[in-house]
């Protein structure tokens, strides 16, 4: 990882109300995009909420920290995809994420990287930055799977 000289670094995003329950989100050269409050605290159904956000958050910066350790492992990685799903609850009044389940899918291309594989998603979840930065209990569901045979089971179906 590159940041071992422990300088801190700064990211910055904008956020501009639009109206209604709705904003944009903007950050400096990348692209901005519309935000709404959660359905369940009366917002739209159709648009991205900040918990749609938080989670995409944590499983982005998964796949990132999963990508360096494959480079770094040179294992053969021919795919990725994730899902999350995080459970909200009132604590001590206050909501918050109480637990986040993510379903991280590796696609290797032999059987000489499918445990390589798992121990980087496992160093994955250690390293990850916005996980370490998370109160919620995050807990990993992952899977390697071998992109050939994977293929072949897309394909017969």
């Amino acid at each position: 990882m590159p940041l071992k000289n422990n300088k801190p670094v700064i990211f910055t995003t904008d956020l501009q109300w639009s109206g209604d329950m709705n904003a944009i989100v903007s950050s400096h050269s990348l692209k901005s995009f519309l935000v709404s409050t959660s359905p369940e605290f009366g917002g739209p159904e159709s648009e991205w909420t900040a918990e749609h956000l938080f989670l995409s958050s944590i499983i982005s910066c998964f796949m990132s920290t999963y990508l360096v350790f494959v480079n770094k492992m040179k294992i053969e990685n021919t795919g990725f995809e994730c899902t999350a799903t995080g459970q909200v609850e009132l604590v001590d009044g206050k909501y918050k994420f109480t637990y986040i389940h993510i379903y991280p899918k590796a696609f290797v291309g032999n059987d000489a990287d499918v445990e390589r594989a798992k121990v980087a998603m496992v160093k994955a979840k250690k390293y990850c930055l916005i996980s370490n930065s998370v109160n919620a209990e995050i807990v990993q569901h992952p899977e390697v799977v071998i992109a050939k045979q994977h293929a072949l089971i897309n394909s017969a179906a």
